[in-house]
């Protein structure tokens, strides 16, 4: 790897950093703890900041001249966990854990701050984002709706997350979809309540309950070509009281994941007429509710990263055919105001897997993702 020895250098220190912000995670929007943090090693840095959106903070840092604005965002907030790693440095705060790595992620956004401040040589402007409430408390939305585009015309905007399965001196970047979209969806099924020894006098919800559940297993398989990326996913069941008591009520809770915007609508519009379906069929009251939480996240200048990530991990250590995710990344909401990337940063091949009680972020990250960050500003800079 050729790593920038200018950020080397710091790299015990920033071990430090990334440890202490371990010890004390804070979650969704109320990161004040670490933005006040954040903010203090700005000073020391000497780069200016703003607040933004909820507990996000946002760093400008201007080049010698007139030219292009750049944006690169870091995620801050934990998850509600308990940690179960034994490191010295695990969090001191009950039921909380940094189990994703926006920790490191922070880190490294601190450790590109600070070699922008003091060997960055650019035209233009670089704007660096310590986002809040990513782990799905519209974080970035917030950002977006304090009017950070119309603020700054941002002309590319990057981004990055450690992956476990990845060796250290690997970073993964997709052609189009790296990550996938997330819906949610609620369906409240409505009978006629009374004693279970006589359902012919009552309206039985959960006959409905049990359709929708294998309807709802047949619209991948069916409908949805193989070659498309789906999971549709019953994840609650809620109705019934007492044995011997039919309910009037039953309500059913879901999660919908894919990579291509027609099938989102495809799978909205079939589970929609499932609903009805079932309605008219048992002859019981049904409303159903879909709620895109976040959208397909897609790369649009993947060729940037792609040259960027060569020149500090090698080529043959860029890989560019691996499978997207099927998890969901607020991120995606950028991508849909201007153009950019995210990659995935190795984090190690025998990492436990983000989101466990026993990982941990791999430091050495810190190092490959403030050199690929660096590396893509060089390559934006190049452009006409």
């Amino acid at each position: 790897m050729i790593l920038k020895p200018e950020i080397e250098v710091y790299f015990e220190e920033l071990k430090s950093i990334r440890q202490h912000l371990h010890s004390c995670p804070e979650v969704g929007l109320e990161t004040s703890e670490t933005v006040a943090f954040i903010k203090g090693k700005l000073d020391e840095f000497g780069v200016g900041y703003e607040d933004i959106g909820v507990n996000s903070l946002l760093a400008k840092i201007e080049g010698r001249g007139a030219g292009k604005t750049v944006a690169f965002r870091s995620d801050m907030d934990a998850l509600e966990t308990v940690e179960e790693t034994g490191l010295p440095y695990q969090s001191t705060v009950k039921g909380r854990m940094h189990a994703c790595g926006h920790d490191g992620h922070t880190t490294t956004m601190l450790a590109f701050a600070r070699y922008l401040a003091e060997h960055g040589e650019f035209e233009g402007t670089v704007l660096l984002l310590f986002q809040s409430g990513e782990e799905g408390y519209g974080g970035a939305l917030k950002v977006i709706e304090d009017n950070l585009f119309e603020k700054y015309s941002i002309d590319y905007m990057f981004g990055l997350h450690n992956w476990p399965g990845y060796a250290e001196d690997q970073v993964v970047v997709h052609f189009g979809a790296c990550m996938a979209s997330e819906d949610r969806f609620d369906l409240v099924i409505r009978g006629k309540s009374g004693h279970a020894s006589v359902p012919h006098l009552c309206v039985e919800p959960f006959a409905a309950v049990a359709d929708f559940v294998k309807g709802a297993q047949t619209i991948i398989p069916r409908r949805i070509s193989a070659h498309d990326k789906a999971v549709i996913s019953i994840t609650q069941v809620h109705g019934g009281s007492a044995y011997n008591v039919i309910p009037d009520e039953v309500i059913i809770r879901g999660n919908v994941r894919t990579t291509d915007d027609d099938v989102q609508d495809l799978i909205e519009e079939s589970l929609g007429k499932l609903a009805d379906g079932i309605a008219e069929m048992y002859q019981v009251e049904t409303l159903f509710t879909y709620n895109r939480k976040h959208p397909v996240l897609m790369n649009s200048t993947p060729e940037l990263a792609v040259n960027a990530a060569a020149r500090v991990v090698g080529k043959e250590n860029v890989l560019t055919q691996e499978l997207p995710a099927m998890g969901s990344e607020d991120y995606a909401f950028y991508m849909q105001k201007t153009k950019g990337c995210f990659v995935w940063v190795g984090n190690g091949v025998d990492s436990p897997v983000i989101h466990n009680s026993k990982y941990d972020f791999n430091d050495t990250a810190i190092l490959v993702g403030s050199s690929v960050f660096v590396e893509l500003l060089n390559e934006v800079m190049q452009l006409p």
